[in-house]
């Protein structure tokens, strides 16, 4: 008899229930925790990865290495603060002329993209910078 996948259960719970966007392993892990929901880091890693394989969620590695795992809704790109790390998502910029323009010009057949703009976010442009380590 297949068991019930409790911690992929969980976290699509999780995930469609919570106001988060683009969850961290740690983020889950620590969501879990606070639902009384016992699963160690490894299982965590191992439901996220099953769901994006199967598609049910999006997998996203930024430059910091870092994979975010959020839900497969309507599609949207995202911009990413290189400072505090925050992922925002928001409407896509390319229109369908554009893609059926770069497939004439690459013969490439578009069948799905993800844009990140990289840049500072408003909260962190106000605040100080951390310096150095003394």
């Amino acid at each position: 008899m297949a068991r019930t996948p409790v911690v992929s259960t969980a976290l699509l719970t999780l995930m469609r229930e919570r106001h988060h966007h683009a969850w961290t392993l740690e983020d889950l892990h620590a969501a879990l925790g606070e639902r009384d929901i016992a699963a160690d880091f490894s299982s965590v890693f191992r439901a996220a990865e099953k769901l994006a394989a199967a598609g049910e969620i999006r997998k996203l590695i930024l430059e910091d290495g870092r994979a975010r795992f959020e839900l497969r809704d309507a599609h949207h790109d995202h911009l990413h603060c290189t400072r505090c790390g925050e992922l925002v998502p928001i409407p896509c910029l390319l229109g369908a002329g554009n893609f059926a323009a770069l497939e004439r010009e690459t013969g490439i057949a578009i069948l799905d993209h993800h844009l990140v703009l990289s840049g500072i976010c408003r909260d962190c442009r106000v605040s100080p910078a951390p310096g150095p380590a003394a």
